[in-house]
């Protein structure tokens, strides 16, 4: 699928103005590390996560090494022809470096072995590796070393493609509903289909993982939505879309995934549907506040489906990073993505006249949640979000009945996303992270209880109209909670009033006996409270909560907690409370609009 090394295709990629945001400082940086020595991935390293549990002193190295691949790699593709020599001895270097690891598993996936390394198990970094390798080597074949075109050959047939045929114990990424799946099969299938020449192999590769990939599928809906949220939508279903593009090149369109299904198209619909203005999303559970899908995959989509809108949001990006650019020191800035946006980059006329497009009000009956926006009558745009569902989803977070909404593409009441991956959060510690536990998000607290985790803590949705000017969502979450709250009917609506710009949020809780209860709202910024009512500030806005008859504003709480990339974060709760005296029902009402 890739052009190899001296195709004009690399030419014409080069001179496209859409990528020459980021194309240009990748070239200079590029040539200053020609002669630098790649980050070294040290024993210590390897063996620092099963002593701390901490993951980013080995990813930071891991990821950068890639980014270096990539950057030399595509230098080199694209660069002036007097530079060439200097260029491909540099991605000779940091390809052979990268062949030289023992493991390409990271330590937190590789087991229990205290060196951290563990070079047969097949995670997702070991398998994108994988694919990765087997790209590069199509490319640049011409100038590959007959020894390491035989050892990258070998490896990949050992550790991933005999490893992932004659394992005895299936790896348990085979037939989960996650995105594992698919981006590890994307790994292993997707480098025998771009470097295997044994026919027979691919084909014994191909069936067994037609009977072990559709488990990937088992965690979307019938409505296309899936827990894991926009962006392991963009990382799963992304890989799977890459993954058939594959097959469809190496088969010439004879064998396809995508082909004659219903449920892919409104699969592919999910991501653009969670996307929010200003290059945010619908963060619910581990996702991210701040992300813009990949524009290739969406460009990919678009095409193979012959859909406008999917292609119109692929191109709005496009068009986004060719005036700003792009992080060349994201996880992502790797071969596999940046070549791919080079290579589907549309022309600068297409993108000279895009514009994000209009996203309309969205619900998933499967997943419990919705979507929805609208302009009120000063010409402020609101974006809200909200969600039933239940305490064992994806990358779960305690988070039934939780909302955010953003006001002119700046967030207000927002979800904290993923917070730093280390190891407690993937085990017995998840819940006492502010990030996945209820106090972490916008939900009530019930008689001091939080929501419990687990299948049987689920929302039912009551009510969901969407679509016209006034929106209103109701959901039950008496289950969602542990006996504990003594809860015997707790009732969450929302109303929206687009033109008017208001959303009134009300909480009607029944119990055994007298109860306690608070509402609790989770902003990123500054919370002033004056007179009874909570300003969210901001320099371009202000929004008030106002609590209605029968409720008091209780206070606002600074909490910290560690972000997604380790940085120090900080959130603001805003707690609301009934201003009656105890009793066996409890009423929490407030409203939320723009401070005149």
């Amino acid at each position: 699928m890739h052009p190899p090394l001296g195709d004009v295709k690399w030419l014409a990629v080069r001179n496209n103005p859409v990528i020459a945001s980021w194309v240009k400082p990748l070239m200079e940086r590029a040539v200053a590390e020609a002669h630098d020595v790649m980050p070294v991935l040290t024993d210590e390293l390897y063996a620092d996560y099963l002593k701390t549990g901490a993951r980013l002193p080995f990813e930071t190295v891991y990821f950068e090494r890639r980014r270096r691949l990539a950057r030399a790699a595509l230098a080199t593709l694209m660069g002036e022809e007097s530079m060439h020599a200097l260029l491909q001895a540099s991605f000779l270097s940091k390809f052979t470096a990268i062949m030289d690891e023992t493991a390409w598993c990271l330590p937190a996936h590789a087991g229990m072995d205290p060196s951290g390394k563990n070079p047969i198990y097949i995670d997702l970094f070991a398998a994108e590796t994988a694919n990765m390798v087997a790209e590069l080597f199509v490319v640049f074949k011409s100038i590959l070393p007959i020894e390491l075109q035989h050892r990258m050959k070998t490896r990949l047939r050992t550790q991933f493609f005999e490893n992932y045929l004659n394992t005895k114990e299936p790896f348990r990424w085979e037939t989960t509903s996650t995105n594992w799946n698919a981006v590890c099969h994307q790994g292993v299938l997707g480098a025998a289909l771009t470097c295997e020449g044994d026919h027979s192999m691919v084909a014994r590769l191909l069936a067994l993982a037609a009977v072990r990939l559709p488990s990937f599928f088992e965690g979307f809906g019938n409505d296309g939505s899936t827990s894991e949220g926009p962006v392991y939508w963009g990382y799963g279903f992304g890989w799977f879309a890459e993954l058939n593009a594959q097959l469809e090149h190496r088969t010439g369109g004879q064998l396809s995934l995508f082909e004659g299904d219903a449920k892919i198209a409104r699969i592919a619909k999910f991501g653009s549907a969670m996307s929010l203005s200003e290059g945010h999303s619908v963060n619910f559970a581990d996702g991210s506040r701040r992300f813009r899908h990949n524009a290739f995959l969406l460009t990919l989509l678009g095409e193979r489906l012959a859909d406008t809108n999917l292609q119109l949001e692929g191109t709005s990006i496009y068009r986004y990073q060719a005036l700003h650019g792009i992080d060349l020191d994201l996880q992502r800035a790797d071969f596999f993505n940046l070549s791919r946006l080079a290579l589907r980059a549309p022309g600068g006329a297409v993108v000279a006249v895009a514009r994000e497009p209009e996203r309309p009000d969205v619900y998933f009956p499967d997943y419990g949640a919705l979507v929805t926006r609208g302009t009120d009558a000063s010409g402020h745009l609101w974006e809200f979000a909200a969600k039933g569902g239940h305490n064992d989803e994806h990358h779960n977070h305690n988070d039934c009945g939780s909302f955010l909404l953003n006001l002119d593409g700046i967030p207000y009441c927002i979800e904290i996303g993923a917070p730093e991956y280390i190891k407690g959060y993937f085990h017995d510690a998840r819940y006492t992270c502010l990030a996945a536990r209820s106090l972490g998000h916008s939900v009530p607290l019930v008689n001091g209880c939080e929501q419990s985790s687990g299948r049987a803590f689920a929302a039912k949705v009551v009510n969901a109209s969407v679509g016209g000017d006034r929106v209103e969502f109701t959901i039950e979450l008496t289950k969602c909670y542990p006996l504990a709250a003594r809860c015997k009917k707790l009732l969450r609506t929302f109303v929206f009033e687009k033109s008017i710009g208001c959303l009134t949020v009300t909480d009607l809780g029944e119990f055994e006996e007298d109860g306690e209860m608070e509402s609790i709202l989770i902003c990123p910024d500054s919370v002033l409270c004056r007179d009874g009512v909570a300003v969210v500030t901001h320099p371009k806005a202000a929004l008030c909560i106002t609590p209605l008859a029968g409720t008091k504003l209780v206070g606002v709480e600074t909490c910290e907690y560690r972000g997604h990339h380790g940085t120090g974060e900080k959130i603001h709760r805003v707690r609301l409370a009934p201003s009656e005296a105890k009793s066996s029902k409890r009423f929490i009402a407030y409203v939320i609009r723009v401070r005149p």
